[in-house]
């Protein structure tokens, strides 16, 4: 490796960005891809943005108590030229949606990495994998 390689990655490294720049979190690590699960519930909150969107839900559970969920989606660009395109106003408050994915690999965290969503009020539907 020359040696202007090595000073611009040890610049890059000490920068107060350098970290951020360079790390990238594996879904693996944070969600179990030997299952899936289905999470039904109510849009409280639709974050478009980078390097992943998130959705959140309130779900109800059988016994009515109320849990907040949070679902992992793709970047902006990836839903934007995903086969079912998604634009920041796809999704809003209120909107009662059913999404599949991989669940957290910790099950007291209430997180789903999202391979499908579902809103049965008017048919809406995306699929697909993002990274």
């Amino acid at each position: 490796m020359s040696r202007l390689m090595v000073v611009m990655l040890l610049g890059m490294l000490l920068s107060p960005a350098g970290g951020r720049l360079l790390a990238h979190h594996s879904f693996t690590a944070a969600y179990d891809s030997t299952k899936r699960v289905d999470v039904e519930g109510v849009v409280t909150e639709f974050l478009w943005r980078n390097p992943h969107s998130f959705v959140r839900i309130e779900v109800t559970s059988p016994d009515g108590t109320k849990e907040t969920w949070n679902l992992e989606w793709g970047s902006t660009n990836q839903l934007q030229s995903a086969k079912y395109p998604v634009t920041r106003t796809t999704l809003k408050a209120g909107d009662r949606i059913i999404a599949n994915g991989e669940p957290g690999r910790d099950p007291a965290v209430k997180r789903v990495r999202i391979f499908s969503i579902k809103r049965p009020i008017d048919g809406w539907q995306w699929e697909g994998v993002v990274d």
